[in-house]
């Protein structure tokens, strides 16, 4: 997934009256019917797949995180940052890290990813900041802190939040 590259949009805003609203039909509710839903057996089957994959899932993470700081940290040394497979390893990863409770790993994870997004290049506060988020994404994956974490965690979240704000003024 690429970055999101802000844009600046200087045309004049149009009314309200300058557009049409076109109401779509949601066909898969036309098929499903109201009321009908998800079936509960499959759910729990789909559970119990997701219980047997999360061992695995959970060495694969920590040996993704580990070479994505690596990587993180030759790109450093060479001064050349691709930010864009950076920003695609980490949206990744914090896109699977919820599905198998490690809620906290997808927050930093976010949090790196808004710090990526509009950036051209790396200053070395950016380094510190991006090295922060990856080495905590190591640190909860190596003592295995799931959900949302303990209040430190919660703490470190509003830290990086923090950062991120910085980053962008």
């Amino acid at each position: 997934m690429p970055r999101m590259q802000p844009e600046f949009n200087d045309l004049p805003q149009g009314s309200h009256k300058d557009c049409e609203i076109i109401q779509v039909r949601n066909k898969l509710r036309e098929i499903v019917g109201p009321g009908n839903g998800m079936d509960p057996a499959a759910l729990a089957r789909a559970e119990k797949v997701v219980e047997k994959m999360r061992v695995a899932y959970e060495d694969r993470l920590a040996l993704e995180i580990e070479n994505l700081l690596t990587a993180y940290r030759e790109m450093q040394a060479s001064g050349k940052h691709d930010l864009d497979v950076l920003y695609d390893r980490v949206h990744e990863i914090r896109g699977e890290a919820g599905t198998f409770g490690y809620d906290l790993v997808s927050d930093i994870g976010r949090l790196l990813c808004e710090l990526l997004s509009p950036m051209k290049q790396v200053a070395a506060n950016d380094n510190r900041a991006i090295e922060g988020h990856l080495k905590a994404m190591e640190t909860v994956v190596t003592q295995k802190v799931k959900g949302a974490g303990p209040e430190v965690g919660k703490q470190i979240v509003q830290a990086l939040t923090v950062v991120v704000e910085k980053s962008r003024n």
